[in-house]
Parts: structure tokens; sequence; C-alpha cells
């Protein structure tokens, strides 16, 4: 009987058997670099589509470069290394309660997918290798807002400047003896402690710390020689005089008028001097009705560089061309229709609490908000022309 060849084939098996496993083998050795490389991709794709959702959708409040705005700034070391991605998805996902930080996912009421908020995250992310450390701004003593603080609360006793006066109270605090013997640190305790009697208040159960340190900051201006102009507005001096008025108290009226003269402007300036003639003469009712007209009506600015300043300051929340985006639209308004100038001035220098509307006081001056107005105003001026 002849015998099978076995041999042959069981080699030829051999062979095949080791050319398989060494071409498996190589197979599986480069996986691991395609899954890297593809791993990368997917990550790089992820940072560029979240840089384009987070620039449609968070350059307003977050600014363009996560330095922040309305918004914290998010390009920053500390934040990014206590936050991880979880926290960052849950945040962009569902907001921040009791903040200006909407929810944006889609099961929140949003318009993001959860695909899109790990884009953004991704994005955000990206900032952490580079990003810089941001501190908080620390409280500086200010002496021009002491200066604010001091002719609202203290002048009632201490006079303008300090200077005291007929009728006051306490005693003249504006005198370069007197500050040159008193220290900060005694301003800062009478301030906080009071002298109660001798009829001066504690102040540190009304006022805040910082309050009582910019009024420090405004005796120590004082004691190297320096004059320190108030920075309130023409609307509050007129609110003031207008106050005064009403209770017949010519002397107040007139010094609230005098303080605005020169901070005023445009058409209605002109109408404070004819004001301060009919208190002198006595013509109360009529100065009454002029300062309640001025005050309603006050400011009055010019629309054209009122564009401007609507450009910088307000189109990012409120679109180009009032639109409305983060903020209402304005294009046209029923806020802005039914309320007076001054109650606009008042809304911008104030802001609203719990939203991204914040408070320009100190940012833009009154006569630019003044200009925002009249710029706004010709909104709702156009529709309505274009409604006849």
């Amino acid at each position: 009987m002849r015998r099978e060849g076995y041999a042959s084939y069981m080699l030829i098996g051999l062979v095949l058997t080791i050319a398989l496993f060494l071409g498996l083998s190589s197979a599986f050795i480069g996986e691991d670099g395609r899954m890297s490389r593809r791993i990368q991709e997917i990550a790089k794709q992820r940072v560029k589509t979240g840089r384009t959702l987070y620039v449609e959708n968070c350059t307003s409040c977050h600014g363009t470069r996560g330095e922040g705005a309305v918004g914290p700034a998010l390009n920053n070391k500390k934040l990014l290394k206590a936050a991880s991605d979880q926290v960052l998805f849950a945040t962009v996902r569902t907001g921040r309660p009791g903040t200006t930080m909407p929810a944006w996912g889609q099961e929140n009421g949003g318009p993001f997918t959860d695909e899109d908020v790990r884009d953004v995250v991704s994005f955000v992310r990206a900032w952490e290798p580079n990003a810089p450390v941001v501190e908080k701004d620390k409280f500086v003593p200010n002496a021009a807002r002491g200066a604010n603080l001091f002719a609202s609360t203290c002048y009632i006793c201490h006079g303008d400047n300090g200077h005291g006066g007929k009728g006051k109270t306490g005693p003249p605090v504006n005198v370069p003896e007197r500050l040159a013997g008193l220290d900060d640190k005694w301003y800062r305790e009478t301030i906080t402690n009071g002298r109660p009697a001798k009829g001066m208040p504690t102040w540190g159960t009304v006022l805040s710390p910082n309050q009582i340190e910019d009024l420090v900051a405004l005796f120590s201006a004082w004691r190297g020689g320096q004059k320190v102009a108030t920075e309130t507005t023409v609307a509050d001096n007129l609110r003031s005089a207008l106050f005064s008025l009403s209770q017949r108290d010519t002397e107040d009226a007139s010094f609230y008028l005098d303080r605005a003269r020169p901070i005023a402007f445009g058409p209605a300036a002109e109408r404070l001097d004819p004001i301060k003639k009919m208190i002198a003469d006595g013509k109360l009712n009529d100065a009454l009705a002029a300062l309640g007209d001025l005050h309603k009506n006050w400011p009055i600015g010019d629309p054209k560089a009122g564009s401007a300043v609507f450009s910088d300051a307000c189109s990012s929340c409120h679109g180009s061309d009032g639109q409305g985006g983060v903020g209402r639209r304005l294009n046209p308004s029923q806020f802005v229709k039914d309320s007076t100038n001054a109650e606009l001035l008042q809304f911008l220098l104030t802001g609203r609490t719990g939203t991204a509307m914040r408070s320009f006081q100190g940012r833009l001056t009154e006569q630019q908000l003044a200009n925002a107005i009249a710029f706004l105003r010709g909104w709702q001026k156009d529709r309505a022309e274009a409604v006849k």
C-alpha cells in the first residue's frame, strides 16, 4: 500500500500559519498608530467645530479670546485647572442659575446638542496649556468716588467739599491744619464708629468698608493739597435739585444746579441759568415746572455720535442692527418708546441685576449714553414713519 506524503503538507501549513501570524501581528502593531492618529484627528475636528460655535454664541459674554466681558474669563489657567471637562460640559449644558449664564443644551431649552456642547468644551480646553493666570481685580480706594459719596452723604453736615458753611452742624473738615494733625487711621475709625456725643453718626453700620476707604482716600488727597472733583452726573444733580425745590429749599436747589452747570452739555444745558434766575426771583412754581420738564427730557444727545457708541458698546449683545441676540431687540423696542430719556439714562447707569445687561456707570460718560439714547430714538421714529 502506498504511503501518503503528509510531511510536505504539514510544512506548507506551518509556513502559511507563520505568515498569517506575522501578517496579523504587523497589522495590530500598526493599528495603535492609526488609532492614535484618528483620535487626534477627531480632537482637532472637535476644537475646530467648537471654535465656530463659540465665536457665534459665546464671544459677547466671554470675549473673542476668552478674556471675559459680561461673563468671566474662560482663558484662565486657574479656572481650567480646577474645572474638569464634566464640570464645563454641565455648565454649558444646563447654565448657572442665579447668573447671566443661560442653559445651552437642547434638553434645557437651548440650541446645542450634546455633541455641540462637547465641541465647545474641547475648544475651551485647548486654551489650557498657554492660558494666563487671571487674578480678580483688587479693590483700590478712589478719592473721586469718595468725593461723590461725600457730596451725597457728608455735605449736609460738613458743607461743599468739606468747607463747612452757614447752617451746617458739623465742622469744616477740609482744613489744612486739621488734616495735617489727623491721619488716615483716625478718619477710618471715626467714620466707622462715629462720634455720637458730637452728633456724628456711626457710619460703619451704613457704609460698606470699601466706601469708607474711598472717603479716607478723599481726606488723604485733601491732605496732599489736591482738589478732587466729584463724578456725579447731570441727571443726579437735576434729580437732587428737583427734590430740594419741591421742598422749597432754594439754597440746596441752587447748589445742585451750580454743580450741574459745568458738566452739562447740549441744548438742554442752556435751560439751567434761566431756572436759577426764576429761583432767585422767587418764581418757585415756574422754576419747579421748568426743572421738572428739563429733568424728564434730560439728556439730549447726538444720534450720529450715538451710532458709534452703540456699535462699540451695545451691538455685541443687541445685534449690529438692533435685531437682538444675547440682549433684547431694540429695533424697535416698546421699552425704549415708553421710557423717558431720564429713565433710559438711569437704566443704562444701573443695569439689570441677574441679566447680561450690566451697568455702564464709569464705563461710558453721561454724554456718550445720551448720544446712544438719541440713536435708539431714531430707530423708534423710523419704525413709526414706516408704519404710516
